[in-house]
């Protein structure tokens, strides 16, 4: 879902990279073990939403609510996924629930709330977040 900014902001470039890497068997390993660890953070909101669904609660979708579960969940809960990989999970997740609820109101019936379970989850880490030495990837 594409984010407002001011008419009369400065212009702004977005740059996204996307790298193939060269893994060891271990590091093959971790890696999809963030992705699976990504699809626990999903498949947790779903499970959050759900219970609150069946107490007739309003669902818990906004990017500030759900990174406050996340922080009162506490460390180590999504394995080796850091607080940043899960926000990024969290971001899309509201983006997904917002831009279904604004196709809703435009009239459109076929619009659905996410609702499936997701394997593996693709995970961002953002300019700051991350090193690179000399050709080797730091994630935190």
């Amino acid at each position: 879902m594409p984010r407002r900014r001011d008419l009369d902001a400065p212009r702004v470039v977005y740059r996204t990279a996307r790298v193939g890497l060269r893994l060891t068997a271990a590091q093959r390993r971790r890696c999809f073990g963030l992705l699976r660890s990504a699809g626990d953070v999903w498949a947790c909101v779903m499970e959050v939403n759900a219970w609150r669904r069946q107490r007739r609660d309003a669902p818990l979708v906004s990017y500030q609510g759900l990174c406050r579960e996340l922080a009162a969940s506490g460390p180590g809960t999504f394995g080796d996924l850091d607080s940043t990989g899960a926000r990024s999970v969290l971001r899309r997740y509201s983006d997904a629930w917002f831009a279904a609820a604004k196709r809703r109101r435009a009239g459109d019936s076929s619009a659905r709330f996410p609702r499936r379970r997701r394997g593996l989850v693709p995970v961002r880490w953002y300019h700051g977040t991350f090193t690179l030495d000399g050709r080797r990837l730091r994630l935190p």
